[in-house]
């Protein structure tokens, strides 16, 4: 059995974890409100980052405070994407939401630096990934790809492709909202959504030595309030 000391660390961590996935929904609601107006029907970033917000128990009344904020609150945020090269043709991206971008850089430097990677030219990274949303639902015998096509004729979507335990749907980033919600509504159990970068050509081997350090860097972008997401183009086979 565990001692009482250690399960209070881990309980505590969870915590500290939880707070800093809330900020960071937060502060996407916040950057997507100032960029696109705050209507979530007239704006699918916003509507998407609420809906992310959600998922996670973030309060509604937190999302009205972001989405509804200051402009001298919204004005000390902003945007920045990392486009990194690490080994074995391991490629990066990395999207911050910061009010102090020099502390940003310097602790993802920091974070690269653990994975033997580095910061790349603006789009020579970026190029090999396309921007779309990303919906992740369970297999279910009622449920089939023919029905998913037929239930989102209207909308823009780019694939679905039917994995042995899951169907993943890809739509445009404008049209995810409106998808998932279709889903749902037609009782599709949801694994994961998200508008996400997805790599072209993925690499699905990495040697062990650079998947410990991998997992160390996540983890560390993970735990940094002013990284909102990471994304690179390793997707270990199954």
């Amino acid at each position: 059995m565990p001692r009482k000391h250690l399960v209070a660390s881990q309980t505590n961590k969870k915590q500290q974890l939880q707070a800093k996935l809330w900020q960071k929904l937060a502060r996407e609601i916040k950057a997507a409100s100032r960029v696109g107006g705050p209507n979530p029907d007239a704006n699918p970033r916003l509507k998407a980052a609420i809906d992310k917000a959600l998922d996670n128990n973030l309060s509604w009344e937190s999302i009205n405070r972001n989405m509804n904020g200051s402009a001298k609150d919204e004005a000390e945020l902003s945007t920045k994407e990392f486009e990194c090269y690490g080994p074995n043709g391991l490629q990066i991206v990395i999207n911050t939401l910061t009010d102090n971008v020099n502390r940003t850089i310097s602790n993802i430097n920091g974070y690269l630096s653990k994975l033997h990677a580095q910061i790349a030219k603006i789009n020579s990274v970026k190029i090999f990934f396309d921007n779309v949303g990303y919906i992740v639902v369970y297999k279910d015998p009622n449920i089939n790809v023919d029905q998913i096509m037929n239930w989102t004729l209207s909308y823009e979507i780019i694939d679905i492709i039917e994995q042995e335990d899951a169907i993943e749907i890809k739509t445009s980033p404008k049209d995810f909202s409106a998808v998932k919600h279709v889903l749902l509504d037609n009782k599709c159990r949801i694994y994961s959504a998200q508008i996400t970068w997805i790599a072209q050509n993925p690499i699905t081997t990495l040697d062990e030595d650079t998947k410990n350090r991998l997992e160390t860097f996540t983890n560390l972008c993970d735990e940094d309030a002013d990284i909102q997401w990471v994304v690179t183009n390793y997707q270990p086979q199954e």
